[in-house]
């Protein structure tokens, strides 16, 4: 009776193949943006930076100013990084 009860253990689903350890393992989640793309919007938003530093006309017009070309900054920013990471992985 003992033996009837007991579960028989199924085999292992972890996603493992008989690939060797050598082999690199795919992309996992979404792809990379393209650098070209990160380094369009960032110039734009840089852009937007020089237009409400020039084009507005009350005094608060450097908090505007400043918060574009800061957040263009960071999007240039990424599309070196992106630079970097795709030419590091192709060599």
């Amino acid at each position: 009776m003992a033996q009837s009860r007991k579960r028989r253990r199924r085999p292992s689903s972890s996603g493992r193949t008989g690939r060797g350890r050598d082999e690199q393992p795919g992309q996992v989640g979404r792809r990379p943006s393209s650098p070209g793309f990160l380094f369009v919007v960032g110039v734009a938003w840089v852009l937007c930076g020089i237009v409400a530093f020039f084009a507005l006309t009350a005094s608060w017009k450097l908090v505007p100013a400043i918060f574009f070309a800061g957040l263009g900054l960071l999007w240039i920013r990424g599309a070196v990084t992106a630079a970097q990471r795709q030419t590091r992985g192709s060599s």
